[in-house]
């Protein structure tokens, strides 16, 4: 789009001819064998088919989306809107479809993420810079993802801009990175905490369970801001460690790229 690599990939399915389709008012309805709905829907890839309407010189598309097939004994049908046509006014729908369901926008994104559920499980660290612009009802933050190597020396991994609503920071982090636990970065937050801790707050982040108490709050509590901009902007660094799902991921991962 726009002349800009996107890295996305799509599963394209050509079809031409009138033995392929049935004519309705608003659709042409294709016509194919269980075998192939089977191969498309359970596709790693979204899947598009394209008929290619000869006698008008018409190309047309759909999206093989499971809720718009129906099953009919040994086929199967799927219609292909007339309005659909390959060009333009489709264009925003069409790049839409690029994305997949949210299945495969899920795998995806473990796909993409598994370099930094590795340097993890190889005992290296992950931290993420976040922050929290406390007057606005709209939640904004840059997101920073950072590598540390054996000597403790930071990478920028990866930085985009997030919007959200209703979000904590530990929750926001861990809803951006599903594989993970968050938590303070300590170790960063000797280096850089500027924040005078309330005196109460700090004698509650001492207590722990030996001396029989327990520190009041929640999850959320626990994450604290290591400095402020202006004293409008909080901001946060947070470790990621991995959870049950990063550590499955990563065994099926194993069992996938193995050689025999």
């Amino acid at each position: 789009m726009d002349r800009q690599p996107t890295g996305k990939l799509i599963g394209v399915q050509i079809k031409t001819g009138p033995s392929h389709f049935t004519e309705t008012a608003e659709a042409y309805v294709y016509r194919g064998s269980l075998t192939h709905l089977d191969y498309w829907t359970n596709h790693s890839l979204p899947v598009v088919l394209i008929a290619h309407l000869i006698d008008s010189d018409e190309t047309l598309w759909v999206q093989v989306d499971a809720n718009l097939v129906k099953r009919t004994g040994k086929s199967w049908t799927i219609p292909i809107p007339k309005a659909n046509k390959l060009g333009r006014s489709t264009r925003s729908a069409l790049a839409a479809a690029f994305e997949g369901t949210s299945a495969q926008q899920r795998m995806r994104k473990l796909a993409i993420d598994e370099p930094l559920m590795r340097h993890i499980s190889n005992g290296g660290k992950v931290s993420v810079g976040l922050e929290d612009w406390g007057n606005k009802s709209l939640g904004r933050s840059t997101v920073q993802v950072f590598i540390h190597d054996s000597s403790g020396a930071q990478t920028l991994q990866q930085e985009w801009l997030q919007y959200f609503v209703g979000y904590g920071m530990k929750e926001l982090a861990e809803t951006l990175f599903p594989w993970s636990v968050a938590s303070v970065d300590e170790e960063f937050y000797e280096e850089n905490n500027d924040f005078e801790e309330d005196p109460r707050e700090a004698l509650m982040r001492a207590i722990d369970e030996d001396n029989g108490y327990l520190p009041l709050g929640n999850d959320e509590d626990e994450i604290y801001p290591y400095t402020d901009i202006s004293g409008e902007i909080d901001l946060y660094r947070l470790k990621l460690e991995l959870n049950d799902l990063g550590e499955a991921f990563l065994l099926v991962s194993d069992y996938a790229n193995r050689s025999k």
